[in-house]
């Protein structure tokens, strides 16, 4: 059993336990995902990991030094390159509050393209204002977040190669637009994409 507390969602209870989203909901019959309660007991069924000891806090952004474009690179052997080409409407950081992506904006139905090769950990609805998500796992301790999709083009559990179609741009969520709101995480916490893209 895990006993929600402040700031915790779906998505971070099922990271810390190993345990999809979709069967948290499953579990525990949730109709609305926004709607977890502080306090409100969920089962867990299947954790790799016992409860913690403290909350599973909000991701924060665990960007690397100032002038760190060669830091970050140099952290990985993974070659991320743009999912989408277009201009970036809103950056990495601070925007009322803490922006874990960039955004770019495009028309609804362009395709949006894997950064790198890896396997789809998730897939579908169920992330906070995210709308519809994509989240690829790489090797070595990344993934990418590709959300408000109008349509998703993979599957949980599917392989794809870096540069393959994975989704098409939306304004599912919390979207006044169609774009594509894009993250690079490392161990779960959220880095600024710039100083990984080409």
């Amino acid at each position: 059993m895990h006993v929600v507390r402040p700031g915790e969602n779906l998505y971070r209870i099922s990271l810390h336990y190993g345990v999809p989203v979709d069967r948290l909901i499953r579990a525990n019959r949730i109709d609305d995902v926004h709607g977890l309660e502080v306090g409100q007991e969920l089962r867990v069924p299947g954790a790799r990991r016992t409860a913690p000891e403290a909350p599973l806090v909000p991701l924060e952004a665990r960007s690397v030094p100032a002038g760190s474009r060669e830091i970050a690179l140099r952290d990985t052997s993974l070659h991320f390159e743009w999912p989408l080409r277009g201009r970036v409407s809103s950056s990495f950081g601070a925007r009322g509050g803490h922006h874990a992506g960039i955004d770019i904006p495009a028309s609804e139905g362009t395709e949006v393209h894997a950064a790198e090769a890896g396997r789809v950990i998730h897939s579908g609805r169920g992330l906070s204002d995210y709308g519809n998500v994509v989240i690829v796992k790489h090797a070595g301790r990344y993934a990418t977040l590709y959300a408000h999709n109008r349509r998703n083009l993979v599957r949980e559990g599917d392989f794809v190669e870096k540069g393959q179609p994975i989704a098409q741009v939306g304004d599912t969520g919390n979207a006044s637009a169609p774009h594509l709101h894009f993250e690079i995480r490392r161990d779960r916490l959220a880095q600024d994409p710039l100083l990984f893209l080409p």
